[in-house]
């Protein structure tokens, strides 16, 4: 089966920017919208079938009310197919958890006493009835068929179009909202752009070190050892993370490392690249730093490549909702990195 959410995140191709760099571009008249907090997942519906929502990583979510609310307006509507594109959150008296929250719900939705929870921020319509709506058709049919009807479950961030006034507003209105981590441009001269509150990418653990530091004395991690993932399945080293943890995530981390053990080199353990986690930073540099080709059993040294280092990275969260592979901890989270 296709991965639609997958597909959808490469067909939109978001480039993360700064606020300060992309209020310096030539922005003209643009789509802007309220970036959820939330994990990507795209509604699949089949008239009479079995529908639910499916994540970057795959997985299927089902028998929720939100997908009762989906099924009834598109039955309404006589339509047999359609995907449609959202961020799945938990929420309740119209309060988005945070994601970590979010994602544990999510997760577990299979539980009574969370599937009520679970809604969905529809942002755009990958297709109906097998056909591609481009993103104008798309928001018209989620503002005359969401919008205006209002459901319990599925709703519509704010979405304005306008120029860089409308940017600068809807930036200052959402900033230091809770449940919203940045604003969204479509069709910017072409291009689609994230904006987040704060510079995050997102990076995979390869592993962590160093065993002779006081932390692994009381069974926690000193540091996390993070790459990139390249166009051709290379990991190009980035930053060593050693801040951003509580006490607990970093006794997680150390049950994580030590169960998923490859080897042990100069003191830093390595592990299968399987979990991604998020990170904050003030700036980056682009510079050469070691490369590796995963064999399934080993990291076998490729050389030195260019990759992307960063100034006081600090740990912001796991992304159980991304998978290790070169969409989601691509280099090019990074506009201005270039092969």
């Amino acid at each position: 089966m296709i991965n639609y959410a997958k597909e959808w995140k490469r067909h939109v191709a978001f480039r993360q920017v700064s606020y300060n760099d992309f209020v310096s571009m030539d922005v003209g008249t643009a789509v802007f919208s309220a970036k959820v907090d939330g994990m990507l997942g795209a509604f699949v519906y089949h008239k009479g079938s079995h529908n639910f929502f499916q994540t970057t990583e795959a997985k299927q979510i089902s028998d929720l009310p939100v997908i009762n609310e989906y099924e009834i307006m598109l039955d309404k509507l006589d339509i047999n197919s359609a995907v449609i594109i959202g961020e799945l959150v938990a929420q309740a008296k119209g309060v988005i958890f945070p994601f970590n929250e979010t994602q544990s719900i999510v997760k577990t939705s299979y539980r009574l006493e969370n599937k009520d929870l679970v809604h969905h921020y529809a942002v755009d319509v990958f297709s109906l009835n097998n056909r591609k709506y481009n993103y104008e058709q798309a928001l018209s049919f989620l503002f005359r068929n969401i919008g205006k009807v209002g459901l319990p479950h599925v709703h519509i961030p704010e979405i304005r179009k306008g120029d860089l006034d409308t940017f600068r507003r809807m930036f200052l209105k959402y900033e230091h909202k809770r449940g919203f981590d940045g604003i969204v441009a479509r069709n910017v001269k072409g291009r689609n752009y994230k904006v987040k509150f704060t510079s995050t990418v997102d990076v995979a653990i390869i592993g962590a070190g160093h065993k002779e530091m006081p932390a692994w004395k009381k069974n926690q991690i000193s540091y996390l050892l993070t790459a990139f993932m390249d166009k051709d399945g290379i990991f190009r080293t980035s930053s060593k993370i050693g801040t951003g943890f509580t006490d607990s995530t970093r006794r997680m981390f150390y049950d994580y490392i030590m169960k998923n053990k490859l080897f042990e080199r100069n003191g830093e353990i390595f592990v299968r690249p399987k979990k991604v986690v998020e990170l904050k930073f003030f700036r980056f540099m682009i510079t050469n730093t070691p490369a590796y080709r995963f064999t399934g059993k080993d990291y076998v040294n490729v050389g030195k490549r260019k990759s992307i280092t960063f100034s006081h990275p600090s740990f912001v969260r796991v992304r159980d909702d991304k998978v290790v592979d070169k969409e989601d901890v691509r280099l090019e989270q990074i506009p201005e990195f270039h092969y």
